[in-house]
């Protein structure tokens, strides 16, 4: 089933689907639902009113955070449903927390339109008492995020739907229109990172997605530029194409470029040029040092680094962000055979530095490093990279946050409060130099793992450090924790991909 992109628009009187009409009210916990304002009270005057009165002193449905309660009226004319949403305490209701609580509750409410199959749900946006329009975009992008499911390739897929219209009322269309866009471009994006990072690897091939990201990357305005192997071995990216030596199918490195209307003109200040990197390892078998098989399908997601680059620049291209942005995304297989590469080998890299190999399946760190140095070729600012880097971040972490490292306070700080205002945690990892006496080689400049399990995150970023040029600012984000798998957030799916951070790195960008 494709994404079912909501449509979110405003209405005077309360639209209907068919003969039915259906609103959604808030309810804050423990306050008397007899006070919900009208419409609410007209349709069925003293049912309605004893009915909530019921609710009350049974506490069946008291207002406890994303729950709901459906009501159901038939009448004459046409049935009406009122769908009731419990907002939690009033107090926390306030300030950022306020944001992802809605987000939370747009999971819920979308959700239970798709079980009740209510077609058009008016949104009686007073009760919830809320004014500012980021609010109301906090909902919307719940519903929007939730409007997703990947049916991949079983012939018996599930029947189509036709998403949800969701009206609002008519007088919030100047303070709310352009929120509720936004939130729809986000739904779009996320649910293209998603649909690229659950692609099955025989699909999802080095080339499938160099052609999928360019098509819809021009349609988005983006200048689109495409390396093969030959034209990476130009640029001088051995380290980026030794991982790819063991498979049959050929790389490709994404550059994608964004510029703000009327960039370049003499129009005084400097635009501000954010680089992203993304790993892109369509699938990662570990190499000569191979996985074990279990649950090694997953690694059909250890290009999810790459694809939130790119649902990130898209979103940014849609939002029109004053920013320049470059995305790097580098796409290849790591595979054994006979002309993979072995440990003990010594590669070259795009910043003249060899590297000697010790594990194959630290293999997402070889492909980052020539990509980042060729990254900053453009002369970004600031340069984050993203990738399912590493397994021990799980460990440190779980699945509640990413790990963020880096060689500057502020860009690191600057990503935490982004991450925050989109309910995508943080936590910072430390640098120390000490982490990297360990990855000196006696044959190499240095080597691209260590033969203990400590400080595994740490020692991953510490080894891309080493190809960050003096004076640029860099910051690094471990996503293998919450790339997939994640099922305590409720508008991430709960098998697969999860698109998180996309958003993040977007609102990043916007406040450069």
């Amino acid at each position: 089933m494709p994404y079912l992109k909501p449509k979110f628009t405003f209405s005077k009187a309360p639209a209907r689907h068919r003969d039915t009409t259906v609103f959604i009210a808030g309810v804050y916990q423990n306050e008397a639902l007899a006070g919900l304002p009208k419409p609410l009270q007209s349709a069925h005057g003293d049912a309605l009113q004893d009915v909530l009165g019921q609710l009350s002193r049974t506490k069946v449905f008291f207002g406890k955070d994303a729950t709901s309660q459906v009501l159901k009226f038939q009448g004459r004319a046409r049935d009406t449903h009122w769908v009731l949403v419990g907002l939690g305490d009033r107090e926390a209701m306030s300030g950022d927390g306020a944001v992802e609580r809605l987000r939370r509750i747009g999971s819920h409410v979308a959700s239970k339109a798709t079980v009740e199959k209510l077609g058009v749900v008016n949104v009686l946006w007073s009760t919830f008492e809320l004014s500012e329009a980021r609010h109301a975009q906090a909902l919307a992008e719940g519903i929007a995020l939730s409007s997703y499911s990947f049916e991949g390739y079983r012939q018996t897929a599930k029947e189509a739907a036709e998403p949800t219209v969701w009206s609002w009322p008519a007088e919030y269309r100047t303070s709310m229109a352009r929120a509720l866009d936004d939130a729809g471009w986000v739904g779009e994006c996320v649910a293209l990172t998603r649909d690229w990072s659950n692609e099955p690897s025989n699909f999802g091939t080095p080339e499938y997605y160099a052609g999928a990201f360019s098509k819809i990357g021009k349609q988005h305005g983006l200048k689109m530029r495409v390396l093969n192997e030959a034209q990476a071995e130009r640029e001088g990216l051995s380290l980026y194409l030794g991982v790819g030596l063991g498979s049959a199918r050929e790389g490709r490195v994404v550059i994608a470029e964004y510029a703000p209307k009327g960039a370049g003109k003499a129009s005084g200040a400097r635009t501000k040029k954010i680089a992203l990197v993304g790993k892109g390892v369509t699938f990662d078998s570990g190499g000569i040092s191979i996985k074990p098989s279990l649950k090694m399908e997953d690694m059909k997601h250890d290009m999810t680094g790459a694809a939130s680059v790119m649902g990130a620049m898209l979103l940014c291209a849609k939002r029109q962000v004053r920013a320049r942005v470059v995305g790097v995304m580098a796409f290849t297989e790591n595979m054994p055979s006979g002309t993979a590469i072995q440990p003990g080998n010594v590669i070259p890299t795009r910043a003249g530095k060899y590297v000697e190999i010790i594990n194959t399946d630290a293999e997402g760190r070889l492909i980052l490093a020539d990509a980042l140095d060729l990254a900053q070729d453009f002369k970004p600012d600031v340069v984050v990279n993203i990738a399912t880097l590493t397994g021990a971040v799980s460990i440190a972490l779980g699945k509640q946050a990413c790990a963020v490292l880096g060689n500057d306070r502020e860009t690191i700080q600057e990503l935490i409060r982004a991450g925050g205002s989109q309910g995508e945690r943080m936590w910072e990892l430390p640098l120390w130099d000490e982490y990297f006496d360990d990855m000196k080689s006696a044959v190499a400049d240095l080597k691209n793992s260590v033969n203990d399990s400590y400080g595994g995150t740490i020692r991953g970023a510490m080894f891309l450090k080493q190809f960050i040029r003096k004076g640029m600012k860099w910051a690094h984000l471990d996503i293998a924790g919450t790339a997939y798998g994640v099922t305590h957030v409720p508008y991430f799916p709960k098998v697969g991909a999860t698109g998180a951070y996309v958003r993040t790195l977007a609102r990043f960008v916007e406040d450069a």
